[in-house]
């Protein structure tokens, strides 16, 4: 980005009569930066932190439920693994996001 402060200077006209004041101009100029991989990833790994974290801070955790046979204990591992899959997939999608409104 450059600033041109060209307030109050007088630049001379063409036909030689009088000059005339210029005004400020801002030229935007891409600047585009390369992030290392390794960058990138640390980066993700910070947004995933905080869309867990406010994750969690939604979420009250239950208290667990008494459990009698082996197969309960089994479906109810299956059941909080398949949840855990999810919420790992909705904290992605809260990464993306996030890294979307950054750019």
């Amino acid at each position: 980005m450059e600033l041109h402060d060209t307030v109050g200077e007088r630049e001379a006209a063409p036909s030689g009569g009088g000059g005339r004041v210029s005004i400020d101009r801002f030229e935007m100029k891409p600047q585009w930066t390369e992030r290392s991989e390794e960058e990138q990833v640390e980066e993700a790994a910070v947004l995933y932190e905080k869309a867990v974290r406010q994750r969690l801070q939604i979420d009250d955790p239950e208290p667990p439920p008494r459990i009698d046979s082996e197969e309960e204990l089994e479906a109810m591992s299956q059941e909080l693994k398949l949840r855990q899959l999810c919420q790992d997939i909705a904290a992605q999608i809260m990464v993306d996001e996030l890294e979307d409104e950054e750019k």
